[in-house]
């Protein structure tokens, strides 16, 4: 697909002004957010992906903010610029929340933060409903088991930090196949000020009442969830290690 790239100083000029300011376009904003990516090392902004503003193809658009790929440390990695009319003064409290997530292993690792921009590992990736539809032949049912088993822990280890992601109950978007494994993208509406939730919100959407659910169960071969509802609600209750454990015994996802 064509991409266009522009250096940091080309940032303050139309068209990029309207990404990097979007959606109320400022030139002072502007300057200051080239500062910022500049601080990270950021060496050019490459407008790339099948989202549009105006005729600059971007990677994604947010409530809070825009994503762009980036050329920063001799590679191509993400970059979250906050939108100017975000409900938040600033992109700290995602950055922390990414960073207490990436010590656990989830979530794209991030290389650094400013007031305005997040930069991360760059995923190239596949939504997961459409991953499902490619899994075909010998070994598919152990593929998906695999796959949904690295979910569901890596939401497990969100609940033991205490980070409720806030967004799995939809998680179309929010996780992905990318380099052959699962990740969990977007922390923008996370938080640890709240009983975290992850793992119950990924399950139902997963197996229960998402999109894909009908089609998960048939992969793993579960018919009968009345065992898992009674686990979650369980689960919802005491958050404990045995009771998760039942959570994948039921869904045939431990190891044999």
């Amino acid at each position: 697909m064509p991409s266009e790239a522009a250096t940091l100083d080309q940032l303050t000029t139309t068209p990029y002004i309207n990404v990097l300011t979007y959606p109320r376009v400022s030139l002072t904003a502007a300057r200051s957010r080239v500062r910022q990516l500049r601080s990270l090392g950021v060496e050019e902004v490459i407008f790339e992906g099948h989202a549009k503003l105006g005729r600059l193809g971007i990677l994604g658009l947010g409530t809070v903010g825009v994503v762009v790929a980036a050329r920063a440390g001799g590679e191509t990695r993400a970059l979250k610029i906050r939108r100017t009319d975000a409900n938040r003064p600033s992109m700290d409290e995602e950055a922390r929340v990414c960073v207490l997530a990436n010590k656990v292993g989830v979530g794209p690792p991030v290389y650094g933060h400013t007031k305005d921009a997040i930069l991360m590992k760059l995923l190239r990736y596949t939504e997961l409903d459409d991953w499902l539809r490619t899994v075909r032949g010998t070994g598919a049912r152990d593929t998906v088991r695999a796959v949904l088993h690295s979910i569901l822990n890596q939401c497990r280890k969100l609940d033991i930090m205490g980070v409720d992601h806030g967004q799995l109950s939809n998680l179309r978007k929010h996780v992905v196949i990318a380099e052959g494994v699962p990740w969990v993208l977007d922390f923008e509406s996370a938080g640890t000020n709240r009983r975290p939730r992850n793992v119950t919100a990924a399950t139902q959407y997963l197996l229960i009442g998402g999109r894909i659910s009908p089609r998960l169960r048939r992969a793993i071969g579960v018919r009968d969830v009345s065992p898992l509802l009674r686990l979650l609600a369980q689960y919802k209750d005491d958050e404990s290690d045995f009771t998760y454990a039942k959570i994948i015994e039921a869904l045939r996802l431990a190891p044999p």
